[in-house]
């Protein structure tokens, strides 16, 4: 039997505890808010005679400005998450779930933020994508946002924006990983890529799964055939991607939450 001192202690922590988790919640609910609130629905692009002005304020500022830049000018751009670690994340938990469990699992976003760039413009290329993309990613790697990248182009017209390093220190983009990997056009071309993300998975140590778009009847319908041995797994998923569509892109997003890799299609 708990005597009565003991129980009196015993509330004492608890009514503390309780209290403590209803101000740390009450703080996160006013840090979220005016995160939230501060984010762009989409990157802002001005372009003038003599420069070109980006401001974007997102968890992932570098990915969508190069996705809108993508989009506009029908560039053929590949993104690549870091691994993002604590430092790099911030708590971002719904105020709704807090309410109705306030001692509940948290879920964490990669703690991007506001990002601006300005660009002199060439009056004879305007757009060349060599004096846009690689300006944008400096300017970036200067920012203090989450994550290092650098500029890789192709021989193909492809650029590939590849991470170097995250809050913890420089990394390995799991893309360099070297593999070796077969499929034939007998699969459609999901089953092929599901398999090759479970060969990356093997390989490098890292788990990988395909996130298709909704709307994914294209995709459905195509074949891969590839032969690949010991070639990078970026080489790799770039000639399986040229066999579904000449304009597709990828994009290899990190989640914390479930310490793996979302590999997306993109056109």
């Amino acid at each position: 039997m708990v005597s009565s001192a003991m129980y009196v202690f015993l509330l004492t922590v608890c009514l503390f505890v309780s209290g403590q988790t209803r101000e740390q919640n009450g703080a996160h609910v006013k840090e979220w808010t005016e995160r939230r609130a501060s984010y762009l629905d989409h990157p802002e692009i001005t372009e003038t005679e003599n420069w070109l002005t980006i401001t974007e304020n997102s968890p992932r500022p570098l990915d969508d400005v190069l996705t809108a830049l993508a989009a506009q000018h029908g560039w053929n751009i590949n993104y690549e998450d870091p691994r993002y670690g604590k430092v790099d994340q911030v708590d971002d938990t719904a105020p709704s779930w807090l309410e109705e469990h306030p001692e509940g699992r948290h879920v964490y976003a990669v703690a991007g933020g506001a990002f601006s760039v300005q660009i002199p413009l060439d009056g004879y290329f305007p757009m060349d994508p060599m004096q846009i993309i690689p300006a944008v990613v400096d300017a970036y790697n200067g920012s203090g946002n989450p994550g290092r990248f650098e500029l890789r182009t192709t021989v193909q017209g492809s650029f590939d924006i590849v991470p170097t390093a995250a809050g913890d220190g420089p990394q390995k983009p799991i893309l360099d990983t070297l593999m070796s990997f077969d499929t034939t056009d007998t699969d459609s071309a999901p089953e092929s890529l599901n398999k090759f993300c479970e060969e990356l998975t093997r390989t490098s140590g890292q788990r990988v799964v395909l996130s298709l778009p909704p709307s994914a009847n294209r995709i459905l319908q195509a074949r891969i055939q590839q032969h690949g041995q010991n070639q990078s797994a970026r080489e790799i998923l770039r000639e399986m991607y040229k066999q579904v569509g000449s304009t597709d892109r990828w994009g290899l997003l990190y989640d914390a939450d479930t310490n793996r890799y979302y590999l997306q299609f993109r056109w």
